[in-house]
């Protein structure tokens, strides 16, 4: 047998416990970078922003893989699937494809695809007062008034607001909604989506007086009830004015302790104390 020295003995225990610790070393660093495999699925997207009434075709569209977990429901798998499909709502860059945001198969692509089985689209004339500046854009919900000569006659005109809460489909012969919003774009026309009632109201209108459009927020779903003006009220009532914001209640009043009496006693004398 060979006999080793102490020294090669430390050597050779040193380089055992130094492997050992490399084989460790390697195995956490191997467990903590180790890449999770998740299952992943196909998925259609948007390649570039599309606006309604426009029908799809492969330049618009991309494939992408996404973790199966995220997928939302109704996604498009396939771009042979939604071949010459027409867009309902405005899609985004990168947005997955949904079924649900697709008018039925067949439909034509363009603004009358979009139409609701009972409404139709109205356009009417505008100008840079009666479109609200050219901030109207297509989405938006208007109301419409109109001004024209009052039934009693005697020269009275009468305003009255006939439509309201009414979608703004275009402007001019332009259905992009991508269009910026901050710039506005003054046009001769714009669509609005109506019932066949709403259009033969507002049809009548355009002929016998002038209409304007008024801009609504999109939250307000309330229907105004008003009388309309004539001419001879716009100075035999009082004026209009902004309700008043509701003021917080005030903080009831601190009231001052109630006093407190006491009794002295000095001696044979009692004295009553007010504190």
């Amino acid at each position: 047998m060979v006999k080793l020295t102490p020294g090669v003995k430390y050597f050779l225990l040193a380089c055992l416990v130094g492997l050992v610790a490399v084989v460790l070393i390697h195995r956490y660093i191997t467990t903590r970078t180790q890449v999770v495999q998740v299952p992943t699925g196909q998925v259609v997207v948007a390649e570039v922003d599309i606006a309604p009434g426009t029908a799809l075709e492969p330049r618009l569209l991309r494939v992408d893989q996404w973790p199966r977990d995220i997928i939302p429901p109704r996604t498009v798998r396939s771009p042979q699937e939604v071949q010459g499909r027409v867009v309902q709502t405005f899609i985004a860059k990168g947005e997955p494809i949904l079924t649900t945001k697709l008018a039925p198969e067949g439909t034509a692509a363009g603004l009358g695809g979009l139409l609701a089985p009972d409404k139709l689209a109205v356009t009417i004339k505008t100008d840079e007062v009666t479109g609200v500046a050219g901030f109207i854009n297509p989405g938006d919900r208007v109301d419409v008034l109109v001004e024209l000569p009052a039934p009693e006659g005697q020269g009275e005109h009468i305003s009255k607001i006939i439509l309201q809460n009414i979608k703004v489909l275009s402007k001019g012969q332009i259905f992009d909604p991508t269009a910026p919003k901050d710039k506005p774009q003054v046009v001769n026309t714009v669509t609005l989506e109506v019932t066949p009632e709403q259009a033969e109201a507002l049809n009548l209108a355009t002929f016998q007086g002038k209409i304007r459009l008024a801009l609504r927020n999109q939250l307000n779903q309330a229907m105004f009830m008003t009388k309309g003006v004539v001419t001879s009220q716009l100075v035999s009532r009082p004026a209009l004015a902004t309700p008043p914001a509701v003021a917080p209640p005030s903080p009831p009043e601190r009231q001052a302790p109630a006093a407190v009496s006491i009794e002295v006693i000095k001696g044979m004398k009692r004295e009553a104390a007010q504190l």
